[in-house]
């Protein structure tokens, strides 16, 4: 009897094993198959991806080199800007300076111009003044 019942456990032993086991190696060959069609998929795919990558790095690289080429457009411009500026101020004080001179020559032209219509008027009057006295 403790054969049959050691033979009976085992019997229960090798049904649950192979319940177990038979399932278990159901799902190992569904996984195995869907990593095959992954990598397969995979396969096919990353040479899209490598391409489209190298496109995408080749754009950055170009918009970089476009980005520097403008930086120094704008860099040129700044300092054309600069010289502008500097000119302006220059100018400004040329005129400045020039508004100043130009005002004190007309200054002392209108002073000398006064002066000199002083002394021919002062000459007139002593011409009539002495016209009259001697003309008489």
């Amino acid at each position: 009897m403790f054969i049959e019942i050691a033979a009976g456990v085992m019997a229960l032993a090798a049904v649950v094993l192979v319940a177990v086991l038979v399932p278990m190696l159901m799902q190992l060959r569904k996984t195995a198959e869907e990593s095959e069609r992954l990598l397969r998929r995979m396969n096919e795919d990353m040479p899209v991806l490598f391409r489209e990558a190298t496109q995408a790095a080749r754009n950055m690289n170009q918009v970089a080199g476009e980005m520097r080429e403008a930086a120094t457009s704008a860099r040129v411009l700044g300092e054309a800007m600069g010289g502008v500026g500097e000119t302006i101020n220059e100018v400004r004080e040329l005129v400045r300076g020039g508004a100043g001179t130009l005002l004190t020559n007309v200054g002392s032209l209108l002073a000398g111009f006064r002066a000199a219509y002083g002394v021919f008027k002062q000459k007139a009057e002593s011409h009539h003044q002495g016209g009259s006295s001697n003309g008489g």
